[in-house]
């Protein structure tokens, strides 16, 4: 029997369709769901940084091939985020769905506060930071919130598949 390494991948890559053409296309303009944040998050709250790290770069490179934003800015600021919601290399109460819904709100305000810093860096100008915070992020932390627990029962599914085969971490195992 083959691995089963093309769970995740594919997973965020459908993820990352639904959130920049799909949520769009239903007319949704504030309060989109990120779901590959969510799933990055999640991961990174069940299961330790070194598998949420992997999810991250993975996730970023899905966002950063379907979204119109300059290359290696989702993948940067989902990896930061992927590492600042991990407790490190431990599992912390993966099955308390609290902890995740908290982190996912946390991480949501930081991933949007991060992706600002990324994006004037490359010299695309802001000079709202609080408006566009107010405005654009919070709402998506909201609507993160209230769509993680599908998101958060549907990863929990994937891991329940196979657990070993479904690893996808930096470093030695």
């Amino acid at each position: 029997m083959g691995t089963r390494w093309w769970i995740p991948p594919l997973w965020l890559l459908a993820c990352a369709i639904v959130q920049v053409s799909l949520i769009p296309a239903l007319g949704v303009r504030q309060g989109r769901p990120d779901f590959v944040l969510q799933s990055v998050v999640i991961w990174a709250v069940t299961n330790g940084a070194r598998e949420s790290l992997g999810w991250a770069l993975v996730g970023g490179l899905a966002v950063d091939a379907v979204s119109g934003m300059p290359a290696g800015t989702a993948t940067l600021a989902l990896v930061l985020v992927a590492f600042l919601s991990s407790a490190g290399d431990v599992s912390v109460l993966g099955n308390v769905p609290w902890l995740p819904m908290a982190t996912v709100f946390v991480a949501t305000l930081v991933h949007g506060a991060i992706l600002l810093v990324i994006l004037q860096s490359q010299g695309i100008p802001n000079d709202a930071w609080f408006g566009t915070l107010r405005s654009v992020v919070l709402p998506e932390a909201i609507a993160n919130v209230v769509t993680m627990p599908v998101t958060y029962w549907a990863l929990r599914r994937i891991a329940s598949i196979d657990r070993p085969r479904v690893r996808m971490q930096f470093g030695r195992s």
